[in-house]
């Protein structure tokens, strides 16, 4: 009898978690931004509030943005799987025999909490319930999120369905993905100035305003204790959030 197949909803969850850790992590950031927002721009209770607000779109804003990092780390441990597996096929393996003996290897490599290594356990749980390979990595492309696999799993299913030479396809997928990978860290080169600006942009306006009220007490307290200082500061912290998502969105490019 084959293992339990494991569900679509499981296998997204499981394929790209967000661990507990990951997110109390986060949380803690998230309350500090809020905390430092209120000591610069308010200094009262009542703004945590709606300063919360903006904890919670900094805490979804940096979830995407670890999430997208793990999408592109499984990305290169693809690339290495298809390496693997092409390896496999000329020695004998069947396409499907050679993408679950690499398990292993990959989890010599990433380790078996890898986004990888579940990747095959998927493989292997659908194998042993007789779900065809071609409709298991139309469901992973579809659920990572990443173009290779999509295209990998059309390429595969025709391939497969004409006898066509696997090893080649991998051979193909792989240099696709090396190339691809290798632009974007040329592009990232390019940036990386670019995003040190932006992070001492960002801290500046911060560091002034500690630099005066240390040298100078007091300074800023007619902002904080009366309804026009809180109206003005309002009007400050929104150009200083605009500045900010206008320069993330600057130095974000994709391939």
């Amino acid at each position: 009898m084959g293992r339990k197949f494991i569900p679509q909803d499981k296998q997204k969850e499981m394929l790209l978690s967000f661990s507990e850790k990951e997110k109390r992590f986060l949380a803690g950031k998230s309350i500090l931004v809020v905390l430092l927002l209120n000591y610069f721009f308010y200094q009262s209770l009542w703004a945590m509030a709606p300063l919360s607000v903006i904890g919670v779109v900094y805490f979804q804003t940096e979830k995407r943005g670890m999430m997208q990092k793990k999408k592109e780390l499984a990305r290169e441990q693809f690339k290495e799987l298809m390496l693997l597996v092409s390896t496999g096929q000329r020695a004998g393996f069947s396409a499907e025999n050679a993408f679950i003996s690499s398990y292993q290897d990959m989890k010599a490599l990433y380790g078996e909490e890898s986004a990888i290594c579940r990747v095959i356990e998927v493989l292997k749980s659908g194998k042993e319930n007789n779900i065809a390979f071609s409709k298991l990595w139309k469901q992973i492309g579809g659920q990572l999120g990443i173009t290779e696999i999509k295209e990998f799993a059309q390429v595969y299913e025709i391939s497969h369905e004409s006898s066509g030479n696997m090893a080649a396809v991998m051979d193909k997928t792989a240099d696709i993905i090396v190339r691809r990978i290798e632009t974007e860290k040329e592009i990232a080169v390019l940036l990386s100035a670019r995003k040190l600006e932006q992070k001492i942009m960002n801290v500046m306006p911060f560091a002034i305003m500690l630099y005066i009220s240390i040298t100078s007490p007091g300074y800023f307290q007619g902002l904080y204790h009366s309804l026009g200082g809180a109206l003005i500061m309002s009007v400050c912290l929104l150009l200083y959030v605009s500045a900010y998502v206008l320069s993330v969105k600057m130095i974000s490019i994709e391939i």
